[in-house]
């Protein structure tokens, strides 16, 4: 035989199987290097997880520290800032205790977007905010404001907006506090500044006495009539056009 003059080291490794001497390349080489290269499982992930990962995104904080109170912070993304988005906060320490949240639904150019916040503590009392829009800056938008105690009695606040700065807008605003007294505000607003406008005052109280006044607006030409009782100017009557 030959096997050892063809293969000098087969010597130190006894002849069991001469017909595959070791040059032989594995039989199955091929379907291995094409497993690894093109399909292989570790390949895989990084596309799915950055593809993943543009999809649906979150995060969340939490923290304590001295000074600081509690603070927690989570939100998450559906789609990006095109898609479904949800975020929402709080904190509490020794000066009160706050709440935030916030959505959004598409684009703010196109979309839906939400959000509000309250708060609770010896300085400003108990408050809360919220608002909306729709369709962008041209599309529908509204808000509320309340506020009880801290130094500033009761008040709210309520705004509507429709089709932008040239549209339709309303508001209303009230206040009840020992220094200020009871009063109210309201106005409407159609085309803008220098379309058609209307808005009333009405006030009880609060070192001003009692008074009361409508107004009106068309282009730049305006008018308004009022009356009051008490206060600094007390019996002044005044109209003007």
């Amino acid at each position: 035989m030959t096997f050892g003059n063809e293969y000098p080291n087969s010597q130190a490794y006894p002849s069991a199987y001469p017909y595959f001497p070791r040059s032989t390349p594995y039989p199955y080489s091929h379907y291995y290097h094409l497993v690894r290269s093109d399909s292989s499982p570790s390949a895989q992930p990084s596309d799915n997880q950055s593809a993943t990962k543009e999809l649906i995104s979150g995060h969340m904080n939490a923290g304590v520290g001295s000074g600081q109170g509690i603070h927690v912070d989570t939100g998450g993304e559906v789609g990006g800032k095109h898609g479904i988005g949800l975020n929402a906060g709080g904190n509490v320490d020794y000066g009160g205790a706050g709440m935030h949240a916030g959505g959004h639904i598409g684009a703010p150019s196109y979309g839906i977007q939400a959000q509000g916040n309250t708060h609770l503590n010896s300085s400003q009392g108990l408050g809360l905010n919220a608002e909306a829009q729709a369709l962008g800056k041209y599309g529908v938008a509204a808000q509320a404001k309340t506020q009880l105690g801290g130094g500033q009695g009761a008040g709210f606040h309520t705004g509507a907006q429709a089709g932008g700065a040239y549209g339709l807008s309303a508001d209303a605003e009230g206040h009840l506090g020992f220094s200020q007294g009871a009063g109210l505000q309201t106005h409407l607003q159609l085309g803008g500044d220098n379309g058609l406008g209307a808005h009333a005052t009405a006030q009880l109280g609060g070192g001003q006495g009692a008074g009361l006044g409508v107004g009106g607006q068309v282009g730049k030409y305006n008018g308004q009539l009022g009356f009051k009782i008490g206060g600094k100017d007390a019996g002044a009557k005044e109209s003007q056009e």
